[in-house]
């Protein structure tokens, strides 16, 4: 019997797991990669310990690893740059040679330029998205 195919897997990347409706908004993120023929990948999803730093990181980490693309919140967090940790995730993404389309952000730091293809909404990047990955073999 030939394998179940796969939908392609998206890390959904930002500090969005500090919003007041976190799981509802990762709900309709994951609805519209859903729509889009992706499987989200979401750092909110109530099996990780939220009060270990480690787990959390390895959890996000095992995430990413298994992710085909990244689609990150790059919106200024807590001053004029975006969050330190989604910063860190579009890193790890880039040096596996994984895709990110980021959004929220008007204009990208040089480090991140080579990296990120910048979308306006979120459900832009998701469509960007996958759209890049459908054309990967």
């Amino acid at each position: 019997m030939a394998p179940m195919p796969t939908r392609p897997r998206v890390y959904l990347a930002g500090p969005d797991v500090f919003r007041p409706d976190a799981e509802q908004h990762f709900a309709m993120l994951a609805a519209v990669c859903e729509r889009h023929g992706l499987e989200a990948l979401s750092p909110f999803d109530g099996e990780v310990d939220a009060t270990s730093a480690q787990a959390i990181y390895d959890a996000n980490m095992a995430k990413l690893r298994a992710a085909d693309g990244v689609v990150a919140n790059l919106a200024p967090f807590r001053g004029e740059e975006p969050d330190s940790g989604t910063v860190f995730e579009v890193g790890v993404a880039a040096a596996r040679g994984v895709p990110v389309v980021g959004y929220g952000a008007q204009k990208l730091a040089p480090g991140l330029a080579g990296a990120v293809t910048l979308a306006e909404s979120a459900e832009e990047a998701i469509r960007v998205m996958a759209g890049v990955l459908k054309q990967r073999p």
